[in-house]
């Protein structure tokens, strides 16, 4: 059964290519534009791993990563922050808040596919 990932991205062209370059590499993905949406999907739904940029409306990416680290449910779900916010402590923030790891956009979709492999790994093995 494929693992299933969440992103939360409000870019339509960014939402497509990483969609498609996830599912070409044997996930099941599932969009979500803001992090309102992101939980409300949840509410209902599990997922193996979230994709969730900063800077969206209605929700911005820390704050559904501070609503998902509350939530007994959700808390545990690894999370990858997918972000142009580039600045040291910019990414150091999002670690702090309890991501697993922090890509900066512009990024390698190769690069994001190994790293969403990486993190999903460490869970399985912890």
């Amino acid at each position: 059964m494929a693992q299933k990932i969440l992103v939360a991205e409000d870019e339509k062209i960014l939402q497509s290519l990483v969609e498609f370059k996830l599912k070409s590499s044997g996930f099941e993905v599932h969009i979500v534009n803001n992090g309102a949406e992101a939980l409300e999907f949840l509410k209902t739904r599990s997922v193996d791993l979230l994709v969730i940029d900063l800077m969206m409306p209605v929700m911005s990416g820390k704050e559904l990563i501070v609503e998902l680290k509350k939530n007994n449910t959700t808390k545990n779900i690894p999370v990858i922050i997918l972000s142009a916010k580039s600045l040291e402590k910019e990414v150091l923030e999002g670690f702090s808040l309890g991501a697993d790891d922090y890509i900066k956009k512009p990024f390698s979709p190769s690069e994001l596919v190994a790293r969403v492999r990486n993190v999903l790994s460490r869970k399985n093995s912890s």
